[in-house]
């Protein structure tokens, strides 16, 4: 038989590799979030002060945008969330890719943190953003390297230098806020934590709290604090796992399979032992390693394989014994066997498919060593893989997702979304998918514009996906002015024909949406004094769109009829109606919408449809100019002729 190359090596003894430049970061430290009301508020516990706090409310306030210059990690964004929600503002933020619009849109009570790490020579979107943020009055932190702010820098701004607070700092309010004061004073007094932080940044602070909170959670009860645990998790087990690999045996193929145990485990960390299992097997068959002779039934039993490769799995699940072992153990082989990465890429599709059941975990596994490695080709040839099945599809998405919202690679991954977006058809399902769930929640404005571009599409089946999924991005509180906004743009005469349609077709549906309770209709909920003359608007700009008059007569029914019904308050749709028309056109497709409502609803009402009609007639009359009686005549005539 003719020896596998691969194979061969990942048996071999570890070569010596130069890994002065790896980073050792998990998940916790590298993703980011969306800003809800939790997250926000886990921002301002764990937020340590620092002297560039004082004074900053009233020169925002003063200056309107300032940018924030630091290093990554230096603090930028927890410095913002905190400034902005002290002053009553909701912190949102906006990554500045090179190919985005920079406008802003969102409600007033808003504060914006404009990410423009990634702007490289191409100051245009942040001017824009800029330009749109002052138009707006509204209240703007630049995040922004020192480097990029060389090349970028914006007549008018006033920067601000960012330095971090002290790693150790940080590291006691970490652990502070998980174990008490206490408890955070015993782990920041170890001479050993004390050492390794001494030359840290915020980012190691915060990892080496994470491993902290891990290792305590892997004590049981320990009373003993383990530092040197944490301090080995901290290296990424580089010794320990330079040992383990470099361990030799008299049986080569017992040898690789063992390691595919090890890296079965890791990928698979937290499912049960058959699915680790089936990983290893599915990994030694891939590297042509011989057969267990019955898989596995002669030989060791499960619990002694696992324990010799220091894992266990007591309740159910397998987990490592040791703190971050399972990242520690993908990162070594990835880069100590980079022979072995089409293999391991190969790997990870096959493990999907044969456990659906595990593949989210899989794909969150993959996305952290992808970034981590900095290593955007393994997330994009993976999750074209993963598209490519429908089986898989939503993996596909969630890999691509998850490493859109990273610092590390997400710029890129955003790039991907959007040349899908634009100059790839086949790619738009994913594109809506991923631009229509947590990556909308954290980026809007990024994932607005991505749809934006598929909107022009020809495919009545993704024409349908689209407003579908624009519907549940309004139903989400946070996003309803954003989406609104965005899609009385999309409205614009001058936008392609095939956009205007589908944002009439959303606009309508996202109007008509209705709590499943109780049947109220969703968008009047909003106490934003703002909000009225956004619902205005989007009526307004439905008016003008592709929709057929038909549909919108009925949607403006629906309103009406709800009021009546209590299921909406009168004063809210008596309002937004009637400070919609801005033409004589516009008030006689609303007068005969009005009409035809009070004339043909059947049934008792709670609210008098005739009272609910007097008060709409008015409030448009009150608005409107000397056209209100020749639209009101030609309603009426439009009304007669359809009766005849």
């Amino acid at each position: 038989m003719t020896e596998n190359p691969a194979r061969t090596a990942f048996y071999a003894p570890v070569a010596q590799a130069n890994i002065a430049d790896r980073m050792y970061l998990n998940s916790s430290a590298i993703q980011s979030h969306a800003l809800n009301e939790k997250e926000i508020a886990r921002q301002r516990e764990l937020f340590v002060r620092t002297p560039v706090m004082d004074g900053l409310a009233d020169r925002l306030k003063a200056h309107g945008v300032i940018a924030l210059v630091g290093p990554k990690g230096s603090g930028r964004r927890i410095t913002a969330i905190n400034l902005l929600a002290e002053i009553g503002l909701k912190p949102r933020e906006v990554p500045l890719d090179e190919e985005d619009a920079g406008e802003l849109l969102g409600p007033p009570d808003m504060g914006y943190i404009v990410y423009a790490d990634d702007l490289a020579n191409k100051p245009k979107p942040l001017r824009d953003c800029i330009s749109s943020a002052r138009k707006r009055g509204l209240l703007v932190f630049i995040r922004v390297t020192p480097d990029v702010w060389r090349r970028i820098a914006v007549d008018g701004v006033q920067e601000i230098s960012v330095t971090p607070a002290p790693a150790l700092r940080i590291f006691d309010r970490h652990l502070a806020c998980t174990f008490g004061d206490a408890k955070a004073r015993d782990w920041s007094d170890s001479p050993g934590i004390v050492d390794c932080l001494r030359s840290a940044g915020p980012r190691d602070a915060v990892r080496l709290a994470g491993l902290a909170e891990e290792a305590m959670a892997k004590a049981h009860g320990l009373q003993e604090l383990p530092v040197h645990e944490v301090l080995q998790a901290y290296k990424n087990w580089e010794e320990e796992l330079e040992h383990i690999f470099s361990a030799q045996s008299d049986d080569e193929h017992r040898e690789g399979r063992n390691r595919a145990l090890r890296l079965a485990a890791a990928i698979l960390e937290g499912s049960s032992p058959a699915s680790v299992f089936v990983a290893a097997r599915e990994l030694s068959s891939l590297l042509d390693l011989d057969a267990e002779a019955g898989h596995g039934l002669v030989g060791p039993s499960t619990r002694k394989r696992l324990e010799d490769i220091s894992a266990r799995c007591d309740d159910g699940p397998v987990v490592f014994s040791r703190t971050a072992f399972a990242s520690a153990t993908l990162d070594f082989v990835w880069t100590h066997w980079p022979q072995l990465h089409d293999d391991l890429r190969q790997w990870f599709r096959q493990v999907a498919q044969k456990l659906p059941g595990d593949g989210s975990l899989i794909a969150d596994r993959v996305a952290d060593l992808a970034i981590r490695q900095r290593h955007f080709g393994m997330v994009h040839s993976l999750a074209t893989g993963y598209l490519d099945d429908s089986g898989t599809f939503d993996l596909g998405v969630a890999l691509v997702t998850r490493v859109a919202m990273s610092d590390e690679l997400g710029r890129t991954a955003r790039r991907l979304l959007y040349d899908w977006s634009r100059d790839t058809p086949s790619r738009h399902s994913a594109v809506v998918v991923a631009c229509s769930g947590p990556l909308a929640e954290a980026f809007p404005r990024m994932a607005l514009t991505r749809l934006k571009h598929v909107a022009i599409t020809n495919d009545p089946g993704i024409q349908r996906k689209l407003v579908d999924a624009l519907t549940d991005l309004a139903g989400k509180p946070q996003l309803r002015r954003d989406v609104l906004d965005e899609l009385v743009q999309w409205l614009n005469p001058d936008a392609p024909e095939q956009r205007r349609a589908v944002a009439a077709e959303a606009l309508l549906s996202i109007l008509r949406l209705c709590e499943p309770d109780d049947g109220r209709l969703l968008m009047v909920a909003d106490s934003d004094p703002g909000w009225r003359q956004v619902l205005s608007a989007a009526w307004r700009a439905l008016l003008k769109s592709p929709a057929s008059e038909k549909d919108v007569v009925t949607g403006v029914g629906q309103w009406l009829e709800t009021a009546a019904q209590a299921d909406a308050p009168v004063s809210t749709v008596v309002a937004v109606l009637g400070s919609v028309p801005r033409s004589a056109i516009d008030e006689s497709v609303l007068f005969r919408a009005i009409y035809a409502w009070v004339r043909e609803t059947p049934g008792e009402a709670v609210v008098s449809r005739e009272t609910i009609f007097k008060e709409v007639i008015d409030s448009i009359v009150a608005g409107s100019g000397s056209a209100t009686r020749e639209s009101m005549s030609v309603a009426l005539m439009m009304e007669n002729g359809a009766d005849d």
